[in-house]
């Protein structure tokens, strides 16, 4: 182990659409000014920022038991979006005491990580999700509506590379000594690297925050935070390494996490993940799904929130924000929304737009853009994804045995069919990220008498193709991956572009994420891509969610509180 103790010496030699529009409504100027975000409120949702939140296992508790408190008066809340963050907020919200309702654009929930079935009954998803360890608020609720015993498929604690010709590369951090040294034997065994990127990776790695993070946890992470206007490139090169190691082995982990290389996305957002992995044993430890998103995470949040009389309306599209302006022209207060093909008026105490970045895009008023928080939002970029899944007559990660591989007779559900039961990077594919539904996820991908469902996700280098071409395209990657796959045949495709997903991480994005509550008083957002200490991810979006829903119960009480403003602004309206 060598190169564990060059990393460590290096890391202690470190040491040091449609456009809204406003309306004027009453005496609504006199009742509030715009001013600027405030600090957070909720003592619950400062505690989802800050160094400390990364390493709080307390947040689980927090995320399965729910706000913990009702408020007195019962807020009448719409939210717009019933993605995971709208979703997650809707369960505090109605725990709390609030009415609740949803107003959902597309047929299904679930926004970037909804799935549907098509007329034959295939399942399709919006992209490919695993469930890291470090999700604890995302494990927390789903222990709430009892989907992580049922629906999560734990699986070995390795990070598999498949390279061309179906040679492996991995880092396991399968090992008696939980993080950090699991962490560091992983990357000093690597076969993903050639011994001389190992030398230069551990020596970067060893000059890294993430080092000083193992004995002083907050200056890593002070160190981490300050390195969002560089990309990982830049930082990683600076300091000696190596482009090997960024082709070989970071590329592929950047466009899994953001569907951008490392020549293009912050170094904040890639040392943020793995200073998690190497301070927790279990943040690199990965989940996956049983079947589907809707049913596997979905419904029971769904029915969560049924049996609490939230209403979620689904193909009910927000067409406006209606809101009041004060002398100058700016949003004060938002009474109420339009909503569906009918453009029905609905007022609210509180609006929460639970968005993802597009759609808050198009649906903030042109007025809101004159506060600086909401016009940043507009300096957000989205980076598009394709997600294409294909169904085989055998098993394409079958690389050991040839006849194992065109097996498909018999009973092979629960995970029993050939291949790699695990997610999969790679560097020789434009698909960064895949792998094979139906050996890890088998409760409803997999088919008896079929073999693999593959599931790979195209990053912005292959979106604009055709739907028919990108299928091709990824046959023959896989082909590529696993020669013995071009034996098989394609026997059901599919391809689910979506031209908009994540936000890009790419340098100085960071700065413009807004904060949940704004700067109009009864209008909040969720998602994301609002400001909390994670990724844009499914433990982002229920971080956002469960700290919009803290932040509405923490303002929803006492004489200036979202309750008695609503009650003023009716009663200016009236006067």
């Amino acid at each position: 182990f060598r190169f564990i103790y060059i990393l460590v010496a290096c890391g202690l030699g470190l040491s040091g659409s449609f456009t809204p529009h406003a309306r004027l409504h009453g005496k609504s100027a006199l009742l509030s000014t715009a001013t600027p975000p405030a600090d957070f409120v909720s003592e619950s949702a400062k505690k989802q920022i800050g160094n400390d939140a990364f390493l709080n296992k307390d947040l689980m508790a927090r995320a399965q038991n729910g706000p913990g408190k009702k408020n007195k008066e019962r807020l009448k809340i719409g939210i717009v979006g019933a993605g995971l963050a709208g979703m997650v907020a809707a369960m505090d919200l109605a725990d709390a005491g609030h009415d609740v309702e949803m107003f959902e654009l597309r047929p299904f929930v679930g926004g970037k990580v909804s799935s549907w079935k098509d007329k034959d009954g295939n399942h399709i998803e919006m992209g490919l999700h695993v469930f890291f360890g470090c999700y604890y608020n995302l494990f927390g609720i789903m222990k709430r509506t009892g989907s992580f015993d049922k629906y999560l498929r734990l699986k070995d604690h390795i990070h598999t590379f498949v390279n061309e010709g179906g040679h492996l590369g991995a880092l396991d951090f399968q090992f008696p000594i939980g993080a950090p040294v699991s962490g560091l034997q992983a990357f000093a065994r690597t076969e993903q690297l050639e011994l001389g990127d190992k030398f230069h990776n551990a020596v970067r790695l060893g000059t890294s925050p993430i080092v000083r993070a193992l004995f002083d946890f907050d200056g890593g992470m002070d160190m981490v935070r300050e390195l969002d206007d560089i990309t990982f490139t830049e930082w990683f090169t600076q300091l000696g390494g190596s482009r090997g190691s960024l082709d070989r082995m970071w590329d592929p982990i950047a466009y899994a996490l953001g569907f951008v290389d490392c020549d293009n996305i912050s170094a904040r957002c890639m040392l943020t993940i793995f200073m998690l992995f190497a301070i927790r044993t279990e943040a690199s430890v990965l989940r996956m799904l049983e079947g589907s998103p809707q049913t596997g995470l979905h419904d029971p949040i769904l029915k969560y929130l049924d049996d609490r009389g939230v209403k979620v309306n689904l193909q009910t599209a927000c067409r406006e924000l209606v809101h009041d302006l004060d002398s100058a022209g700016l949003p004060t207060r938002v009474r109420g929304i339009n909503v569906g093909p009918k453009n029905e008026y609905r007022e609210f105490d509180a609006v929460v737009c639970a968005l993802d970045v597009p759609g808050i895009q198009k649906v903030l008023p042109e007025s809101f853009r004159k506060v600086p928080m909401f016009d940043n939002i507009y300096k957000l970029e989205t980076v598009p994804i394709a997600t294409v899944m294909c169904r085989f007559d055998g098993w394409v990660t079958e690389l050991n045995d040839e006849r194992r591989m065109m097996d498909v007779s018999g009973d092979q559900s629960d995970g029993k069919g050939g291949g790699i039961d695990n997610l999969l990077y790679s560097a020789d594919a434009e698909f960064s990220c895949f792998a094979d539904l139906a050996v890890t996820s088998p409760g409803e991908y997999y088919k008896e008498g079929e073999g693999s469902l593959i599931q790979a996700v195209f990053d912005e280098r292959a979106f604009g193709r055709s739907q028919e071409q990108l299928v091709e395209d990824c046959i023959k990657q896989l082909n590529s991956l696993f020669p013995s796959s071009k034996k098989l045949k394609c026997t059901w495709s599919n391809v689910a572009k979506l031209g908009q997903s994540l936000y890009r991480e790419k340098p100085g994005q960071d700065k413009y994420r807004p904060t949940q509550a704004t700067p109009v008083s009864n209008f909040f957002l969720a998602g994301s891509y609002t400001y909390q200490d994670y990724l844009d991810s499914m433990e982002g979006a229920t971080r956002s969610g469960l700290m919009v829903a803290d932040e509405i119960i923490a303002r929803a009480d006492g004489p200036n509180g979202l309750k008695a403003m609503s009650d003023k602004a009716r009663e200016g309206a009236v006067a």
